[in-house]
């Protein structure tokens, strides 16, 4: 669009000029191009040359305003290149950039209902929650980029559910490397609730 407006500021140049002409020579003129072309033929009176001139230094103004114009559009449409900005589902906080780390799980055997609570570093918890009809869930991270490639502390709790409502809680704690795009699965080894690798 900006490119656009460009005409109007150099339609506006060639008409104060051709109107200077005219008020200074004060006899027929031409003026143009390919496609665009004005004559004027006979002579002027003093009074409508002045009457020329004004309206030629008015166009003149006008140009100005319209070139001025024109390249504060320019300016302020220049966009810097886009960034992805993730909004976290668990802070709610909109990080300068973020890496994502995805958790799964699957619900463990002999039970019917499974809640996993994962937390990383000083995230708020992440809850899993799985059932006999949906028995596998998956939740993700969005972690600052400042720590990909660094170990991360996390810690889980994963209470199971049997067939006749009894509940049973596995704790653990340990570090999982932070990586975008990595994930990682909760699990219940020797009594102890981790994450391995996906």
């Amino acid at each position: 669009m900006v490119a656009d407006m460009e005409f109007f500021p150099i339609a506006a140049l060639i008409i104060a000029t051709f109107l200077l002409l005219i008020g200074i020579v004060g006899r027929g003129a031409s003026v143009g191009a390919s496609q665009f072309h004005i004559t004027l033929e006979g002579t002027i009176g003093r009074l409508p040359r002045v009457a020329i001139l004004g309206v030629s230094i008015v166009t003149y103004l006008l140009a100005i305003f319209l070139f001025v114009y024109v390249a504060e559009s320019k300016s302020g449409s220049e966009v810097p290149p886009a960034q992805t900005v993730a909004v976290s589902p668990i802070s709610g906080e909109v990080p300068n950039s973020t890496i994502t780390v995805t958790i799964e799980s699957e619900l463990a055997e002999d039970t019917t209902a499974e809640t996993d609570t994962i937390v990383i570093e000083d995230s708020d918890p992440l809850s899993l929650e799985m059932t006999e009809g949906s028995s596998s869930a998956n939740g993700s991270f969005y972690i600052d980029a400042g720590l990909s490639d660094t170990y991360v502390a996390y810690s889980i709790e994963i209470v199971l559910t049997d067939a006749e409502g009894n509940e049973e809680t596995f704790t653990g704690e340990g570090e999982v490397m932070a990586g975008d795009g990595l994930s990682y699965q909760v699990l219940i080894e020797d009594g102890i609730a981790v994450l391995q690798p996906a």
